[in-house]
């Protein structure tokens, strides 16, 4: 069956924000970020997964580089995905100092099945009038977390918050 897939960037314009830490053991944040991320967006630990964790053991230090993503749900039609990378440097000796780049962006995706014709037309109707501000209202909600989350993140560092 057809389907209409609407994906909006959270953050838009800039579609991502970033955290660049130089300081002792910057893995730190990794090893805690899940608690965060389940507080934050009230997702359970089946919701939060990584699509790639690389770590070189053959250099020092050590360079890294893990995606993580968050799956929330919002409706029926509507959820969000939340994407984190961790990109960085981090030395076997975890007093020494290391770099890392924290990278934040999030999509909220809706999507709607096509079973008639005319569901076309019906469907304009009702995002325009309705469903286009509940919409709007997640665009919100995601920035509205991302930034928690990004406050949190520079928070666990020791990194002042603008």
């Amino acid at each position: 069956m057809p389907k209409w897939v609407l994906e909006d960037d959270c953050l838009a314009p800039t579609a991502k924000m970033t955290i660049k830490y130089t300081g002792p053991n910057p893995m730190k944040l990794f090893k805690n970020v899940r608690p965060m991320l389940e507080r934050i967006f009230d997702v359970s630990a089946k919701d939060i997964w990584e699509r790639d964790y690389r770590w070189d053991t053959t250099e020092e230090p050590r360079s890294f580089f893990i995606r993580l993503y968050v799956d929330k749900g919002l409706d029926q039609r509507s959820g969000l995905l939340i994407e984190i990378i961790f990109q960085g440097k981090q030395p076997s000796d975890p007093l020494k100092e290391g770099s890392m780049t924290v990278t934040i962006n999030g999509r909220l995706k809706t999507e709607f099945e096509i079973r008639l014709p005319m569901y076309k037309t019906i469907w304009w109707f009702y995002s325009y009038f309705f469903y286009g501000k509940v919409r709007r209202g997640y665009l919100k909600l995601c920035n509205d977390w991302l930034e928690r989350l990004w406050r949190e993140f520079r928070t666990f560092l020791n990194m002042p918050n603008p």
